[in-house]
């Protein structure tokens, strides 16, 4: 066995045991609430797709959050959610936790950008190959460091992290996309970014600006060719009834973020702190799954309606990363040589992990039967706990019936 499973098997298994030893009830009862959070995100809290109806990534995360920050903090911290832009749009939100007038927001990187620009560093197109390596990258030290910034020049600290709705791919009525090449005189409606406009340049497409809510009739009208959004975009405005062919190159995907004051978290007491730190790895966690299932729900809609769904090979995906060299240039004009540097290398550290823990996971069958006395010890353990917390629960009800007259 590995040291890199045998430590991560090793992780699971003091989580196992600390999942049972916090599922056991004490008895105690919850304090009147001493802190309030304001929790607010510009998002729906349901999307219909089809006829299933599944949460928002965002809602996720604040349920998530609520519910353990509350439970935790015995009832302490007291978490009011707001959806639907009920307390003003993304940016809005923005900086008013930057300002201190509410508690905890989401955060999207084009919104952070205008007082943090090096988030920019996540416009460099094809820089990750799967959703696994991008979470890697940031949960890696390369954002840490990111975050300490961040939570220095703008007043808020970033709890979690995810990404905002999956990978960025191309679709368009004319034919499917394999290589780049097949891109060429393509009229593509973008975001006005220069990151996307230089990368459909550069392919030889035709970028086209608009607003959103002009999309559907600008492809009906044949105004536009295509477009380049994530699989739940397409549901938007109906998107998909105007596209035939829809090509999984995933050019972009971008980070969403969870973020408090800086200066409320640390007026805390410290325990408390901590309470809320973890509830923002609380919220990550049901951000990242809510995302992902949602999306292969949205891919099977798609296909359902009849849009021809392509996965690019790995030879073909290669041919789109010629867009990556001037939309470096470009980053290096806005941020400077070292800094995209470091992105860089940070990027390559990550990849090369993650083919490493590609190989652990080739190897898993191998070490199964090396697993198996561990396992063992993980039944034994929650069992061990389970039988120490019903102990504790009657020691503490007969102690009760002591003290009632």
């Amino acid at each position: 066995m590995s040291k890199v499973f045998r430590n991560r098997l090793i992780s699971f298994l003091v989580g196992a045991v600390l999942a049972a030893v916090c599922a056991i009830p004490v008895g105690a009862a919850k304090e009147e609430p001493r802190y309030s959070i304001r929790l607010a995100c510009s998002s729906t809290e349901y999307t219909a797709i089809g006829q299933n109806t599944v949460m928002n990534f965002n809602y996720a995360a604040q349920l998530a959050f609520k519910n353990y920050v509350e439970s935790a903090s015995n009832g302490q911290i007291e978490v009011n959610i707001y959806t639907n832009s009920s307390l003003g749009n993304a940016s809005e939100i923005l900086l008013q936790c930057m300002q201190g007038v509410i508690e905890c927001s989401t955060a999207g990187d084009s919104d952070l950008s205008n007082y943090y620009p090096e988030i920019q560093m996540f416009s460099l197109p094809y820089a990750f190959d799967d959703r696994a390596e991008f979470y890697d990258f940031l949960d890696g030290p390369y954002m840490e460091k990111m975050y300490e910034e961040i939570a220095a020049k703008t007043g808020v600290r970033i709890i979690a992290g995810f990404d905002n709705g999956g990978f960025r791919n191309f679709s368009n009525n004319i034919r499917q996309i394999h290589t780049a090449e097949d891109l060429k005189g393509l009229k593509i409606r973008c975001m006005q970014s220069a990151a996307y406009i230089t990368t459909l340049e550069t392919f030889g497409a035709v970028p086209t600006g608009m607003a959103f809510s002009e999309l559907y009739s600008a492809l009906q009208t044949g105004v536009v060719d295509g477009q380049e959004n994530a699989p739940l975009v397409m549901l938007d405005n109906s998107i998909y009834e105007q596209q035939k062919y829809y090509s999984l190159d995933g050019h972009s995907i971008s980070p969403a973020f969870l973020i408090v004051n800086e200066k409320w978290l640390r007026s805390l007491p410290e325990d408390l702190q901590a309470v809320v730190l973890e509830g923002g790895e609380m919220a990550q966690t049901a951000a990242r799954g809510t995302i992902t299932s949602t999306e292969g729900i949205a891919l099977e809609f798609l296909e359902e309606k009849g849009v021809e769904i392509y996965t690019p090979n790995d030879s073909e995906r290669e041919s789109f990363k010629i867009a990556q060299e001037p939309v470096t240039k470009w980053l290096i004009s806005e941020l400077g040589e070292e800094d995209v540097a470091e992105f860089q290398e940070a990027l390559t550290k990550t990849a090369e992990s993650s083919e490493d823990t590609g190989e652990e996971t080739q190897n898993l069958k191998v070490s199964q039967a090396n697993v198996v006395p561990y396992l063992v010890i993980i039944v034994l353990l929650v069992l061990t706990v389970l039988v120490i917390g019903k102990k504790y629960q009657r020691d503490m009800k007969k102690v009760k019936e002591k003290r009632e007259p």
